[in-house]
């Protein structure tokens, strides 16, 4: 709150050593480098709705968020479109890339579209708008996994700049996979919303390609490529595999 921005922030604030903080010129994103301060302010609202400050700079974040959105949100009338969060520069450019990081959004809109009151809701068409986005958004992210080789997600996609916004190219520094876990916690969230068998179904093949390209004797272990099969494995396992 010290540099005076209430809704998306810049990447990087000065250092803790420095008072009082202020932004610095860098990239806005919703996925590496930003993505838990967004969570955690719906989740801190949530656990102490007495703190209501919280929600309302969570939902200024909402109000803007629609400028890293692409296409533009709208409220939808049949299906959604796969919509597809990009990165803006400090001058404004649109960086045509997407995290996998940023594929917790769909289920924290979930999640606040079932936390929030009916007037918060009410405002802006919040309501169809966010729902729209979250389902669009979710299909995204398992075709992040689904267009893969091996079924497994890649750290990061280029995307086309017209619509509607198609991934162009997997680069060589995003071709890893760390088996991250946004894409099965937003179908989670948007299952038990809807009831939807579509998300658990999505949700297997998930599952399936991890177990198909990723697991070993002792565990689950993150993949050099998700291009290519059989895997080049890493000796590693990340604890959120396990969450």
């Amino acid at each position: 709150q010290a540099p005076g921005i209430k809704g998306l922030m810049p990447v990087y604030l000065t250092p803790p050593d420095r008072s009082p903080v202020r932004a610095l010129n860098s990239k806005f994103a919703f996925g590496a480098l930003a993505d838990s301060y967004y969570e955690y302010l719906l989740k801190q609202w949530i656990q102490s709705p007495g703190e209501a400050r919280f929600k309302t700079m969570w939902l200024s974040v909402l109000s803007e968020l629609p400028g890293l959105v692409k296409p533009r949100p709208a409220p939808s009338q049949g299906a959604a479109p796969k919509y597809k969060l990009v990165e803006v520069a400090p001058g404004g450019e649109t960086i045509w890339k997407m995290d996998h990081l940023s594929c917790y959004a769909p289920g924290m809109i979930a999640l606040g579209l079932s936390e929030l009151p009916k007037e918060d809701l009410a405002e802006s068409g919040r309501n169809a708008t966010w729902w729209s986005v979250a389902q669009g958004l979710t299909e995204s992210c398992v075709e992040l996994w689904t267009s893969t080789k091996t079924g497994l997600a890649p750290e990061f996609v280029m995307l086309k700049s017209s619509a509607p916004f198609e991934s162009r190219e997997v680069p060589r520094q995003g071709r890893h996979s760390f088996l991250r876990p946004e894409t099965a916690e937003s179908l989670f969230y948007l299952f038990r919303a809807t009831g939807d068998e579509k998300y658990r179904r999505w949700g297997e093949k998930l599952f399936q390609a991890i177990l198909d390209h990723a697991k070993v004797p002792t565990g689950f272990c993150s993949v050099e490529d998700v291009n290519q099969v059989p895997t080049e494995k890493v000796d590693e396992l990340q604890s959120f595999v396990l969450a």
